[in-house]
């Protein structure tokens, strides 16, 4: 059974409905919608696939998206403090000064906070997010009403998807299969002490009884969900939906590979977070692979909105003449930055929790294997992702601590004129986690809790 092609064995009209609800819209610039977004795109091939998602009410800066033939229904936002993806906003955060000591106390009171209010108010972050949650309640019944039996996802984070998921299996139990989807944990929350009661585990176990399957998007949650719930939880991770490095890339990867003797060309396009995505130890691995090579022309490139945060990481360390910061760019022109580089750094968590980095899964690995270009990578020694990373024979994952051992695999990828990637290990990797395949791997999920639920079909058309 494709979803690619189309030749499934069940055709729409004989199929279920999928409800998506996503209250982060693929518009914004968010992984937690694009994951969706693409995820919905390959099963609107099989199934009818209703995707409902948030809204700001003004226009700003809007990605492209692809939900593929699902019908795609916006309900607007009851309340936000401000819309972070207007061009206004973008340049009031590209003003900000370098993270002081009270915005990293008030970032701390208000992930513990949030652990709280997201629970009693249909709340998320990103603007201090207000959602109209009775207007989705009215949308997605209304979809329900029009269908013998709909599978209904809802997509946590935030805490309210999970109430409307609760809320229509409890109301619908022979019409609403639920799967509980969760893109972040909803409790040991790395931002948040208090998440780590034994409260959240508690809450989160007696939401989900009602759930008819869980899904994760990390391996590390997978066991710790599955521990929770007594239950197997199926892992469907990030993934990915664009051109594997082969096929008509594949001369063009190797030729991006040869390079000046003496010199690197390193870019970092990813984000800066306090205590969890520190660029300081990468900084110190450069200064240190200057020491011991002082002939070396390297030149590190970020594209992001954080210029100022890194221009004073750089500053700090008396290494500014290495900087080039483009500042925000938009995303076609962070890929030809990626291409044209020699290596590219990627951060993956830098925090003193090995348990928490170890299981994440950042989407813009997929963009990076997919670059042909060697990656560093720094993130914790158990990192579950390392083996994958490593397969092309010349990444590398290093630890926040280990800056020489960084500084010394810099100089020697500097001193080559050629460096040679696996490229077909890549390959295997980036076809695992494709999106139109993990949509498939989802199918025969869904596929196998309709089989053993068959009285459902039983019921609705006796009705």
């Amino acid at each position: 059974m494709s979803l690619v092609n189309g030749s499934t064995a069940l055709m729409k009209g004989d199929s279920p409905q999928i409800i998506v609800i996503s209250p982060y819209s693929p518009k914004w610039s968010n992984i937690a919608s694009i994951r969706w977004e693409n995820l919905a795109k390959y099963l609107s091939l099989k199934y009818k696939t209703i995707f409902i998602t948030s809204s700001f009410q003004e226009h700003g800066y809007e990605r492209k998206f692809d939900v593929g033939i699902s019908e795609f229904v916006e309900i607007p936002l009851k309340f936000y403090r401000r819309n972070p993806f207007i061009s206004t906003n973008w340049t009031k955060r590209r003003k900000s000064e370098a993270f002081t000591i009270v915005s990293k106390i008030a970032r701390k009171l208000k992930g513990e906070a949030r652990s709280f209010l997201e629970k009693i108010f249909p709340i998320s972050s990103g603007g201090m997010l207000y959602h109209n949650m009775s207007l989705y309640k009215s949308v997605i019944e209304k979809r329900i009403n029009g269908s013998s039996l709909s599978i209904l996802i809802t997509t946590y984070d935030p805490w309210f998807s999970l109430k409307l998921g609760n809320f229509f299996k409890k109301k619908y139990p022979d019409k609403v299969l639920w799967i509980a989807d969760f893109r972040d944990p909803s409790f040991s929350v790395h931002e948040s002490l208090i998440s780590k009661l034994p409260y959240f585990k508690h809450i989160t176990k007696s939401i989900l009884k009602e759930a008819d399957g869980v899904l994760v998007v990390t391996k590390t949650m997978k066991e710790e969900y599955e521990k929770l719930l007594k239950r197997e939880v199926l892992f469907l991770p990030n993934g990915y939906d664009g051109q594997k490095v082969i096929d008509d890339e594949k001369k063009s990867c190797f030729e991006h590979t040869k390079k000046a003797e003496s010199s690197l060309f390193i870019t970092y396009t990813g984000s800066l977070y306090p205590g969890t995505h520190d660029l300081t130890p990468f900084v110190e691995a450069l200064k240190l692979a200057m020491s011991l090579a002082p002939n070396l022309k390297i030149r590190f490139v970020y594209a992001g909105f954080q210029h100022r945060e890194v221009e004073s990481i750089f500053s700090k360390h008396k290494m500014q003449r290495l900087l080039q910061n483009e500042g925000l760019v938009k995303r076609e022109e962070a890929l030809l930055l990626q291409r044209n580089s020699d290596v590219l750094l990627l951060i993956v968590y830098t925090g003193d929790d090995e348990k928490i980095g170890k299981s994440i899964r950042p989407g813009k690995v997929y963009e990076y294997l997919a670059s042909g270009k060697p990656i560093i990578a720094i993130a914790p020694k158990s990192w579950e992702m390392r083996d994958e990373l490593e397969c092309d024979g010349v990444s590398k994952v290093f630890d926040k601590s280990q800056i020489r051992e960084m500084a010394e695999y810099l100089v020697e990828l500097a001193q080559k004129t050629k460096i040679e990637i696996n490229l077909e290990n890549r390959n295997k990797i980036l076809d695992r986690y494709l999106y139109k395949n993990l949509a498939s791997e989802l199918d025969k999920y869904l596929s196998e809790l309709l089989k053993n639920r068959s009285f459902v079909f039983k019921k609705v058309e006796s009705a």
